[in-house]
């Protein structure tokens, strides 16, 4: 089981660990301010805020893993049905998908095969299954 289905920290370098606390202190400072958050803040707003920033950054994650994975569909790719390989559409299919952290907008490579008459995702897909 991995460490993060074991709800356990990412090991960092010390150089992410420092852009880290960057990224951290800078969007603690957009929550409450360079003073921090004021005195009769309660500690379930300074959670939720937390909460929003950190479903923010992991809505940011998907969609840029998202997109660097689809680069792995840029070239020929076999139709489910027939087996052809057709390159991908010029236009990319928009996605909305619904993640536990909320709505992002993906764009997956779109294939079509003309003896089939259909779309198809090799994403979706993967090899094997």
């Amino acid at each position: 089981m991995s460490k993060v289905a074991r709800n356990e920290d990412l090991e960092l370098t010390a150089e992410e660990k420092e852009k880290f606390s960057e990224l951290v202190a800078l969007l603690a400072r957009h929550g409450f301010g360079e003073a921090g958050p004021p005195r009769e803040t309660t500690f379930a707003q300074i959670e939720k805020f937390g909460h929003q920033a950190g479903q923010m950054l992991a809505r940011a994650i998907d969609v840029r893993l998202a997109e660097q994975h689809a680069m792995h569909f840029a070239g020929e790719e076999p139709c489910p049905i027939c087996g052809e390989k057709h390159l991908p559409k010029d236009n990319p299919h928009d996605l909305g998908l619904q993640t536990e952290d909320g709505e992002v907008g993906l764009r997956e490579p779109a294939f079509r095969c003309p003896p089939c008459e259909r779309d198809f995702f090799p994403s979706t897909h993967p090899a094997g299954d």
